[in-house]
């Protein structure tokens, strides 16, 4: 039997294991968390490196893009465009200088080495296209484009020489084409089905009879071949509306918002909105002016326009007020502004969401033109969800818009003045030289100045345009076409995807509003699918 010494130096053995069992558990475990904090930094820094080389191999692919040389895609071969940079500068140049005779001036055709448009030498010279803005001639290879041009656009500043003449002018305006004799056809209220209305001719026999520049020596009676609408007679307005859902244009008069509009558009009310100086309590209006070195204005997009490619591009965004482009438009028509000279293009527009605001925030173009802006179904704006806003463009004397289709049904108001509309249906689309590659900056647009078809089998004249722009003219002579006067008071509906070609005949303002796209189209004149065809993408072809 043990005695209690015994026992008591047991006890005391016990103890003193069970510390030396303690530590040495807490060694190890501190060892398993030394081993893991090592593996975590270690992982932690592998991930920090593989960071550090991809974005090192990151920065230094973007830099080598970024200064590497840059190879400049002109087209499909060398030899084509060598072929068309000889007649792009032989255009330029206004001669017939073969290329590397003359060195080329940076930055545009004026010489500054500034943005800028090719200047116009006399009085009976002109700007000629460059032959890449136009699409290659039936039966010739693409020409992929691959320029790029200013996302900012191109920027000019006008000129003054234009206002000492002013201070002296004698306020006369040469033809006034809202006072001018008209001849219209006899109404049909049962729309024809088999292609007879509108009648169409050639395009060269439009302006035979009238050309496109003689403002001051027009027929003595314009003769219309539009339908002519009293827009307040029931019965007539019933036929205006069959026309429009079998696609066919027309024209309405007597339209009381336009006409209210027409006295209430005077240049110091519409300078006061477009100021923000106006007292009726309309939201200020936004608009901008452009400037071509002559009258014929072409759409294109500023951030794919090439310089080095094609040349000056059609316009330039000034920052000039309404007030000045207003002062500059009554000077124009006072003096008979000459072709040549600089012409100058205001426009605003009213945004799509617009309508559907309280009208207290509606500005003063959905004011005056309800029709136009109510969200609900109207004669004009028939299908409200399709409406894409309200866009007004202001002409001066003469100034030309290059023809171009809308997809949506159009109604287009003249507010004031007048303008002479050159329509052609898309069946036409073919022959009016429309450019068809997407990449270009003006896709689905045409380059061509119309006006002169008339031109090119005249004996005498000089005609320093490359054969491109001489044989897409003859084409676009055979054209079908119609013209029609469009003067304030009026409304004018063009079909979806029917071409139009705009010339100011004096200052005006007009306004417009689509309701959407008709696909189909006329069964006689084409629709979508034929305007598709023309235009599809031939930059993979």
């Amino acid at each position: 039997m043990s005695s209690n010494g015994d026992a008591i130096r047991r006890a005391n053995v016990s103890k003193k294991r069970i510390p030396r069992k303690t530590a040495v558990n807490g060694d190890a475990s501190r060892r398993k968390d030394s081993r893991r904090v090592r593996r975590i930094r270690e992982e932690r820094n592998r991930r920090v490196a593989l960071i550090f080389v991809a974005s090192f191999m990151f920065f230094a692919a973007v830099a080598f893009l970024y200064l590497r040389p840059k190879k400049k895609h002109y087209g499909s071969d060398t030899e084509r465009y060598v072929r068309a940079k000889a007649l792009r500068d032989a255009a330029l140049t206004g001669t017939g200088d073969k290329i590397g005779d003359r060195k080329r001036k940076i930055g545009g055709g004026n010489g500054s080495g500034k943005p800028g448009l090719r200047k116009v030498k006399g009085p009976n010279d002109m700007r000629y296209l460059d032959p890449r803005q136009l699409p290659p001639l039936p039966g010739q290879a693409n020409e992929p484009y691959y320029g790029k041009g200013r996302k900012g656009g191109f920027h000019g500043k006008g000129d003054d020489e234009w206002k000492s003449d002013a201070k002296s002018n004698n306020g006369n305006l040469g033809v006034d084409y809202t006072k001018h004799k008209y001849e219209y056809p006899e109404l049909i209220f049962k729309p024809p089905k088999d292609g007879t209305y509108p009648p169409l001719e050639k395009m060269s026999a439009v302006f035979e009879t009238w050309g496109q520049d003689d403002l001051d020596s027009p027929p003595e009676t314009l003769r219309e071949v539009l339908q002519h609408f009293d827009y307040q007679d029931p019965e007539q307005l019933k036929a205006a509306t069959k026309y429009r859902n079998l696609e066919l244009p027309f024209k309405v008069y007597n339209v009381p918002e336009v006409e209210a509009a027409n006295s209430k558009w005077t240049d110091d009310y519409l300078a006061a909105h477009f100021n923000g100086n106006n007292d009726d309590g309309a939201p200020q209006s936004n608009g901008a002016c452009q400037q071509s070195v002559d009258n014929f204005f072409a759409f294109h997009r500023p951030p794919l326009w090439s310089e080095d490619l094609l040349g000056p591009p059609p316009s330039l965004d000034l920052d000039w007020t309404y007030d000045q482009w207003a002062r500059h438009s009554v000077y124009a028509d006072e003096v008979s502004l000459p072709v040549t000279k600089k012409h100058y293009y205001w426009q605003s527009g009213v945004r799509r969401e617009e309508r559907l605001q309280d009208r207290s925030h509606w500005t003063f173009v959905s004011r005056d033109l309800p029709s136009f802006s109510n969200p609900k179904p109207t004669f004009f704006g028939f299908n409200p969800p399709e409406q894409k806003g309200i866009q007004c463009r202001f002409g001066e004397r003469g100034v030309t818009a290059a023809t171009h289709y809308d997809g949506g049904r159009n109604m287009i108001a003249m507010i004031t003045g007048a303008k002479r509309y050159i329509l052609s249906p898309p069946i036409a689309c073919p022959k009016l030289g429309i450019v068809t590659s997407r990449k270009h900056p003006s896709y689905r647009h045409s380059m061509l100045n119309f006006g002169r078809v008339t031109l090119l089998d005249k004996e005498g004249a000089s005609l320093e345009m490359s054969d491109r722009e001489k044989e897409w003219l003859k084409i676009a002579a055979d054209a079908p076409t119609l013209s029609t006067v469009l003067k304030a008071g009026e409304v004018l509906y063009v079909p979806s995807h029917w071409f139009h070609y705009i010339v100011s005949l004096q200052k005006s303002a007009q306004c417009n509003t689509r309701s959407g796209i008709h696909e189909e189209g006329n069964r006689n004149f084409g629709g979508l699918d034929v305007v598709e065809e023309c235009i599809k993408d031939d930059d993979e072809a």
